[in-house]
């Protein structure tokens, strides 16, 4: 299994979910682009240090949009020829939102759109957050792009659920908040929902 995360938003949880997911189904992980210190590596590697974590695609050391880090560091490079690494169970992880930049020319959709890699989409609800969520589904739809399925990362809220579920038709499933001790036990209940919900 191949599968790309992406966010509705910035700081939504994807390196949360992103651990989760590869403590729960044993996948590798790769980011994309990794911009700042410390890196969502070491936090991969905190949480799930089982995990065999990949170098990230690029690194750069500004916590900024890629595009602007890239230029105070004079770092040059194409976004969309990052290759992916060589493995059948891989979970890549992309930075900020679906239309975040990627370079000084693209944006992470369209790094998604290239690879032609399925997609878990994770959001967060906040003042705004549901309209976050409809646009990054809507564009994905769009691109053609395939969805299987929303991951809420946090707060959960039935009302919230049952308004996206009506209108975007998306599976949900959730990973609640947690701490270094119950990390395992939240990342069990993601696999039970995403298995249950058929979302892998």
């Amino acid at each position: 299994m191949q599968v790309f995360i992406a966010g509705s938003h910035t700081d939504v949880g994807k390196t949360s979910v992103s651990a989760a997911l590869c403590y729960a189904f044993n996948l590798e992980y790769f980011k994309l682009v990794q911009a700042g210190i410390p890196t969502d590596n070491a936090t991969i590697k905190n949480l799930s240090p089982n995990t065999k974590i990949h170098p990230s695609g690029i690194t750069l050391q500004t916590p900024a949009s890629p595009h602007i880090a890239m230029l105070k560091e004079n770092i040059h490079y194409n976004g969309l020829e990052i290759p992916l690494p060589q493995a059948s169970n891989l979970l890549v992880e992309s930075a900020g939102g679906l239309f975040t930049p990627l370079d000084l020319e693209s944006c992470m959709m369209d790094y998604l759109e290239k690879s032609k890699l399925p997609c878990v989409l994770v959001g967060r609800y906040y003042l705004g957050g549901i309209n976050h969520i409809l646009l990054s589904i809507e564009a994905l739809k769009t691109r053609r792009i395939p969805l299987l399925g929303l991951i809420i990362s946090k707060e959960r809220n039935p009302q919230m659920d049952t308004f996206i579920q009506a209108y975007a038709q998306v599976k949900i499933a959730h990973l609640d908040s947690f701490n270094a001790e119950n990390f395992e036990q939240c990342a069990n209940t993601l696999k039970q929902e995403i298995q249950a919900l058929k979302i892998f």
